[in-house]
């Protein structure tokens, strides 16, 4: 019955086609999506753990590592040059007014980080 009805025929192929293809791309989609949150949460935690691959092995280099500590510390230097201070007063149209201060600064910062046993 069905054999005789050529147009119908192809019209059914095109449609069965048109619907494998159409699970294909959807269970294609749900697993690229599960791939790509899979490889966003390997690139959290390698960036969370970023500094603890490095420090852990100086932890332990010296022994047991028990009690191993840490420590950062940064020291700031600012100087203010008293003769680079400008005010500027600009007018604008309509009467409006910008005020702007400026002084130049220098800020010399040295950050000194250690593994401490106490």
């Amino acid at each position: 019955m069905f054999l005789r009805k050529k147009a119908q025929s192809t019209a059914e192929y095109a449609i069965i086609i048109a619907l494998v293809i159409a699970v294909a791309a959807g269970v294609l989609q749900v697993a690229l999506k599960n791939a790509v949150r899979q490889k966003h949460q390997q690139a959290v935690t390698y960036m969370l753990n970023a500094g603890n691959a490095t420090l852990a092995p100086a932890i332990t280099a010296g022994g047991t590592g028990v009690g191993a500590q840490y420590l950062s510390q940064e020291f700031r230097q600012t100087t203010v040059e008293k003769d680079s201070y400008v005010d500027t007063t600009t007018l604008n149209k309509g009467g409006g007014e910008n005020r702007t201060q400026s002084q130049t600064t220098n800020t010399t910062a040295i950050n000194v980080e250690r593994l401490y046993q106490p």
